[in-house]
């Protein structure tokens, strides 16, 4: 199945900004490997290599991309409410290799 454009933008936001897989997975309403599969087809899918720094800049740039031509955003509103501010990634939400998925902490409400 492929994934809208819309599913795959918000996902990889929440992702960016620090959510977990299943948060992320919530605020889509897919299931967790839906998730991390979507998170493992993007160039963000090794978030924990990343400094806090850099995915606030790519945040940025998903920020400034929201809007199109047409005024409408990629998102269709459902990230109106973020603050798009990337949290510092804690211990548990580090990749764990084999199983495709992170953490599954819901630390982050």
């Amino acid at each position: 199945m492929r994934h809208s454009e819309k599913t795959i933008y918000i996902a990889t936001v929440l992702w960016l900004k620090g959510h977990t897989v299943s948060m992320v997975s919530y605020w889509c309403g897919l299931r967790l490997k839906q998730v991390a599969g979507i998170i493992d087809r993007t160039e963000y899918n090794n978030r924990s290599a990343m400094t806090l720094q850099e995915r606030q800049e790519a945040l940025d740039l998903y920020r400034e991309a929201r809007f199109g031509p047409d005024g409408r955003a990629a998102d269709e509103g459902a990230l109106d409410k973020i603050d798009w501010v990337a949290l510092p990634l804690e211990q548990d939400q580090e990749r764990r290799r084999g199983t495709g998925l992170r953490s599954r902490s819901h630390s982050r409400y």
